[in-house]
């Protein structure tokens, strides 16, 4: 059997409890009887509970958008993090009270930044834009992106994460490029 970590052990361990109870029900008594570690390995890794939902929701959100950090699949790794979110709303309704705004708002930035960074290489590989103009570009996309992840998610996750994916990616589908071309044709001061 290969080697599986506490972490990952007491991880699987909460999502099987997720499955039958709520957050508020799970104890750290019944994560490690059913992990099959210690309480001292659970509170190695881990602060608490909630500590344990917030590695497992960053890993599983970083996970989606890893698997998809291309030009051609950005949208897909978008909507899996979103659609990955709003079917498991306990883990995440449970992330975003426990992380700080600022916390969150950092964690999601780098996310996205990942699926930004190859759409602007992608509309940009035949035009000359400084490097600095190149970096306002990516911030300047992936801040809006962040923009309505974080509205969805004040707004309890209602929207349709399909439809979400798709208007994004249709005003991103030529706004990106346009800007670059923007920059490339603007003096250089």
């Amino acid at each position: 059997m290969p080697h599986t970590d506490a972490k990952t052990m007491l991880a699987h361990a909460l999502r099987d409890a997720l499955q039958t109870v709520p957050l508020s029900k799970v104890t750290v008594s019944g994560l490690t009887r059913t992990a099959g570690v210690t309480r001292q390995a659970f509170y190695y890794h881990f602060a608490d509970i909630r500590d344990l939902t917030v590695w497992v929701f960053k890993r599983e959100v970083a996970n989606q958008i890893d698997a998809h950090s291309t030009h051609e699949d950005w949208s897909k790794g978008l909507l899996a993090m979103l659609t990955w979110m709003q079917v498991h709303p306990e883990e995440t309704r449970s992330v975003v009270s426990t992380l700080s705004t600022e916390d969150l708002q950092v964690f999601l930035y780098k996310q996205l930044r990942a699926v930004m960074e190859p759409i602007v290489d992608h509309y940009s590989n035949d035009l000359t834009v400084r490097p600095d103009d190149r970096e306002f570009i990516t911030e300047h996309f992936t801040l809006s992106v962040l923009g309505h992840v974080s509205q969805w998610l004040a707004s309890d996750m209602s929207a349709d994460p399909a439809l979400l994916t798709e208007r994004i990616s249709r005003i991103l589908a030529g706004q990106v490029r346009r800007s670059l071309e923007l920059f490339a044709h603007s003096p250089v001061s």
